[in-house]
This record gives C-alpha cells, sequence and structure tokens, in this order.
C-alpha cells in the first residue's frame, strides 16, 4: 500500500511538474508588435485643444478609430468632438458636446457622449439625436460603451448598467456579446468571471509578481480576454506598472496568458479611454506625450521579430501629475 501512495504521488508531482511546463509555453507562445496610426499635436487650430487648470491636465479624454483613415478623439479641454485625418494627424472636423464629457462611443455613424447625468447622441455632423438619462445612483461614471443597440454604463465595480432597460449586469459587456468580470484577490491574484452569451460562465485565476494595484476589462472576442493589469511599483506614493494582457479563450474555458506588454509610463493628460479593441481584433491605445496623441494598433503575434513602443516614449516617464498648476493656500 504504501509503494502505492509513493507511486501516485509520483505521478501527481509529474503531472502538476507538466502543466506548469504546459502553462509556462503557452504564456509565451505570443507576443505583442506595436505600430504607430497616428499622431496629432496639441493645438487649437488643426490639432487637440490643450489646457492647463487646477488638479488636473485636460486634452483628449477619449478616442476610437471610426473609419479607416478617420480617428475621433473626444477634448475635455474644447467640450468637442474633433475627428482627424489618420495619416496627416490634423482635425478635418470638430463639432460641440455636452459641457465636461468623460467619454464616448462610436456605433452606426452617431456619437454617444457620456456627460455627468446623461449620455447624448449626436450624428456625424453634430446634431443632437437623443438623450439617454440614468438613475443618480450613477452619477460620477467615466465609461460607456454599446452592444447590440444598447447602451452600457461600464460602472468602478465591475458590473455594467444597461440605460435601455434599467438593468444591472454582472460584469463588463464586451464586443462579443460576454460579459468579464474581475476581482483583486490579494495580494498577488486575481480572478477573472466570463459569462457568455448563452449562459456558461468560466472562471480563472491569475498570480502577478507584484502586488496588484487594478484589473480592467479592454475587450474579448471569440478566443482571447484582453485585460489592462495594473501593479504597484510603490505604495506611498503611489507608483503603478501596467501591463496588456492577453488571455486564451476557448469552448472549454479560460486558460492562460497567452502574451503580455508594459505600457510606457507616459500620461500627459487624464484620459479615462485609452485601450479598446477595435473590430479587427487588435488592441488599439491613445498615448498622450508633450508632443501630443499618438494611437498605436497592438497585434498579436505568434513568432518572429517584433517591434515595441518606441524608446522616445518608453523613456519619457511623464505624468500630469507632476506638473500640475500649483494653486496657492488662501
Amino acid at each position: 500500500m504504501k509503494k502505492n501512495n509513493s507511486f501516485l504521488f509520483a505521478i501527481s508531482i509529474a503531472v502538476a511538474i507538466i502543466g506548469t511546463l504546459q502553462a509556462q509555453s503557452r504564456q509565451s507562445s505570443a507576443s505583442w508588435n506595436v505600430q504607430e496610426i497616428s499622431m496629432t499635436k496639441w493645438n487649437s487650430q488643426d490639432g487637440i485643444p490643450y489646457m492647463q487648470a487646477p488638479g488636473v491636465n485636460l486634452g483628449a479624454v477619449a478616442f476610437d478609430m471610426i473609419a479607416v483613415n478617420k480617428i475621433a478623439f473626444l477634448s475635455n479641454a474644447s467640450n468637442e468632438i474633433i475627428i482627424t485625418d489618420r495619416t496627416s494627424g490634423k482635425a478635418i472636423n470638430r463639432f460641440p458636446v455636452t459641457f465636461a464629457p468623460r467619454d464616448f462611443v462610436y456605433d452606426n455613424g452617431v456619437f454617444y457622449v457620456l456627460g455627468e447625468k446623461f449620455v447624448i447622441a449626436y450624428n456625424e455632423n453634430g446634431k443632437l439625436l437623443k438623450q439617454l438619462s440614468f438613475p443618480g445612483t450613477y452619477l460620477g461614471i467615466e465609461r460607456v460603451t454599446r452592444f447590440n443597440n444598447a447602451t452600457y454604463l461600464l460602472l468602478p465595480s465591475g458590473n455594467c448598467f444597461q440605460i435601455e432597460s434599467g438593468k444591472e449586469h454582472e460584469g463588463w459587456i464586451t464586443s462579443a456579446g460576454n460579459f468579464v468580470f474581475t476581482k483583486l484577490n490579494g495580494d498577488n491574484s486575481y480572478s477573472v468571471k466570463l459569462i457568455t452569451n448563452t449562459g456558461k460562465i468560466f472562471t480563472a485565476t491569475f498570480n502577478t509578481d507584484k502586488t496588484v494595484a487594478g484589473v480592467y476589462v479592454v475587450g474579448a472576442t471569440q478566443n482571447r480576454i484582453f485585460l489592462d493589469v495594473q501593479t504597484y511599483i510603490t505604495q506611498s506614493p503611489i507608483s503603478v506598472e501596467r501591463k496588456i494582457v492577453s488571455v486564451d479563450l476557448s469552448s472549454s474555458g479560460i486558460g492562460s496568458v497567452v502574451a503580455n506588454i508594459k505600457v510606457p509610463d507616459c500620461y500627459y493628460v487624464l484620459s479615462n479611454n485609452d485601450f479598446h479593441l477595435s473590430a479587427t481584433g487588435n488592441i488599439l491605445n491613445m498615448m498622450t506625450s508633450p508632443q501630443g496623441a499618438f494611437v498605436f494598433t497592438l497585434t498579436e503575434v505568434k513568432a518572429g521579430k517584433t517591434i515595441g513602443y518606441p524608446a522616445s516614449l518608453t523613456n519619457l516617464k511623464y505624468h500630469f501629475n507632476d506638473h500640475l498648476i500649483q494653486v496657492e493656500a488662501k
């Protein structure tokens, strides 16, 4: 009996080692290729306005690629939607929106702009089409998205609220029709829960080498979940490292991390929506620097030489918190 127990124990150890090796292999099986697709300068003529205000630097709070050669930015410095030519980076159209806008989403030719109390829909010429109100309990929300002709507020709790139905859902809705919920488990661990559009539920737990500060859903496809994983570099003062993480997803559940990339520590203005999933399944990233607003596309590749973020940004380490207007105490 002792020999059988020893044999079974040895088998279990071998299986665990093989599983660990397979997971490590899967984690290194892909990487990201980063490509700059647009750059727009800070100016009020043919670029994006920039303004310093007490406690915050204003500029491009959100963005979206609305056509192959058009990128739209939401300016909280001038309360405008600014549409730029992707190649030249210059503004080709602009129109005013609600005061102090927080986020927007472009869906079927309509801009849905999130304000403090409403989501306001504008057509491409800036004409107000409709106004969607939501309960006062959701005041202060900073993210909005659309799916299947419905409008969702993305809540800090990790849930989302569908305005038209008045129903709150567990997790953030994604373009694949799934809901993804993230939760911090402790210092170096977080969990991901996926609820499919057919009602299936999958969960997985991931460990990190640093203390987790936050995990946010970027998007999901039929075979990937994309996360913005933030870990502490220091907690006093607060300093975090961001990584975009790609997690394998199949019909049998959530798999391993298959690719990740460190995001440069460069934040010229406060942006609520600087990462999202494109219609082609690539990650789009808006990065603000003293030169202007860059837009990059991150493409997952299986093998071969890849290109990362440019050294001019990875070496910059610029944060607007270090460059705020000094207000004298009375």
